[in-house]
């Protein structure tokens, strides 16, 4: 992608931002529409062109691509906001057990038609995944897979190594036939890493959780810190990982926006106790890296959280630039060290090196 084109898709994304230069809309072009639907931020881009009154601007096509996204996400978010006050109403024996987490949540704070999820994860202590996941299949629910629209049942090695290697269950499957959702997949958290060891964090958030409603949905979810920390760990967990680079799914934009909304609309001292929360957790370094990676993509949506963010990793400037391979525990960095040259790269994997012999990089 050209410069200009570059801009104009960051433009469109900063929905928070009241700046909008309209004369970056004559390269509206399709690379960037495609770099939308890409990033999954069809829906977003549509309100902002709408917002500042310039849909009229683009290209025919373009405007009609982003208005199609944009009604089709209204749709698919009345049935999804459908199925969480469903599971819900089946999971009320286990109150105080679990939390929603990430679409569940996020997906009716963002203006309409802005934020989808392709499914609901739930965060769990280790020693309540039997119980619930008994609840799930006692209504219905089946653990698999969906390819090419059927459902696959998972094999009870998929189901054991899932739960030893992932830190998440196989998904729990039900057919629901929704609009924009035909199949409802749930997946049962009990780690916050690919590691499946941090069973003491896991067990303080769900200490902590609330009872969080909107207009949309009623639902058991983290307060306000551990929420953040969370989606925090779970972006890190995707952008330094070697798989998620591998299957070109490590820096979906969707991921970083949803950081951008909730930092942007943080306090100096909601901040703060962001950071010493993540601190006990010993997540300093993870929030750091969402947010350095966020602000180089969004622009400096929070000051604080951004200094904060640097001195933190200050003794250690690879971290956000390092991707590990769990399985045999090689660790690679990027040659390029600018975030949004990375985003924009069509392969990122080519950019790897391997780190040998504990390297100082």
């Amino acid at each position: 992608m050209k410069k200009e084109e570059k801009l104009l898709f960051k433009n469109l994304c900063c929905f928070k931002s009241d700046e909008f230069d309209s004369d970056m809309l004559k390269y509206a072009t399709p690379n960037v529409l495609g770099c939308l639907f890409y990033n999954r931020m069809a829906g977003v881009a549509y309100g902002v062109l709408k917002k500042n009154n310039v849909l009229d601007r683009v290209n025919r096509e373009f405007r009609n691509a982003l208005k199609g996204a944009y009604e089709k996400n209204i749709e698919k978010n009345k049935s999804f906001f459908y199925c969480v006050n469903y599971l819900e109403e089946i999971l009320k024996k286990h109150i105080g057990r679990y939390a929603l987490l990430k679409g569940a949540v996020l997906c009716g704070e963002y203006p309409e038609g802005y934020r989808t999820s392709n499914d609901i994860d739930i965060l769990v202590n280790a020693k309540d995944i039997t119980a619930i996941g008994k609840t799930l299949t006692e209504d219905g629910f089946k653990q698999g897979k969906i390819i090419n629209d059927r459902f696959i049942p998972a094999t009870r090695q998929e189901i054991i190594e899932s739960k030893m290697t992932r830190g998440e269950t196989v998904p729990y499957i039900r057919q629901m036939g929704l609009p924009g959702i035909d199949y409802l997949e749930v997946d049962l958290n009990f780690s916050l890493d690919y590691k499946n060891s941090d069973n003491y964090t896991v067990s303080s958030m769900l200490d902590n959780i609330v009872s969080f409603h909107n207009e949309n949905v009623s639902v058991q979810s983290l307060c306000a810190e551990d929420f953040f920390i969370h989606l925090c760990g779970h972006l890190y967990k995707e952008v330094s990982t070697l798989a998620w680079v591998q299957m070109k799914r490590d820096m979906t934009l969707y991921k970083y926006c949803d950081i951008y909304m909730l930092l942007d609309g943080m306090s100096g001292i909601e901040t703060e106790r962001v950071f010493e929360k993540a601190k006990k957790y010993n997540m300093e370094k993870e929030c750091a890296c969402a947010v350095l990676q966020t602000c180089a993509l969004f622009g400096n949506c929070n000051a604080f959280a951004f200094q904060k963010s640097k001195n933190i990793i200050s003794d250690d400037k690879n971290f956000i630039h390092s991707v590990i391979s769990p399985g045999d525990k090689k660790v690679f960095v990027y040659k390029t060290k600018n975030i949004k040259e990375r985003f924009f790269m069509d392969n990122r994997i080519e950019n790897l090196r391997e780190v040998i012999n504990d390297e100082k990089t």
